[in-house]
């Protein structure tokens, strides 16, 4: 039986943690999770290098901007972040006919 790959980004943060807790309950599909320094999704050459390779099924979106105390001072970097960067991994999704699941926070920048 051949494996769905599942990509999940943002590995680190809080939700990623928590999906890679949880992911031990779904052992039918392979998990790769890359932290912000393993996928940088404002890296457009690195997404589609990291698509290449892995060729996922499914990709998580876990990474973004959450300091909602600097969003303000930051807002170069939060709409990067939270706007550009997801649209170079909608993009990559599209190539590779990969479902894309974005989860974002409830805060509003």
């Amino acid at each position: 039986m051949i494996k769905s790959t599942i990509l999940v980004t943002g590995a680190n943060g809080q939700l990623g943690k928590e999906l890679q807790v949880a992911s031990v309950n779904y052992p039918q599909f392979d998990f790769v999770f890359l932290s912000k320094n393993d996928l940088p999704i404002n890296d457009r050459a690195k997404i589609l290098e990291v698509f290449q390779n892995i060729k996922p099924s499914f990709c998580i979106n876990c990474a973004a901007y959450t300091a909602v105390d600097k969003a303000e001072s930051e807002k170069e970097t939060a709409f990067l972040m939270n706007a550009e960067a997801v649209g170079f991994l909608a993009a990559a999704c599209k190539s590779f006919n990969t479902k894309l699941i974005h989860i974002s926070t409830d805060y509003v920048f």
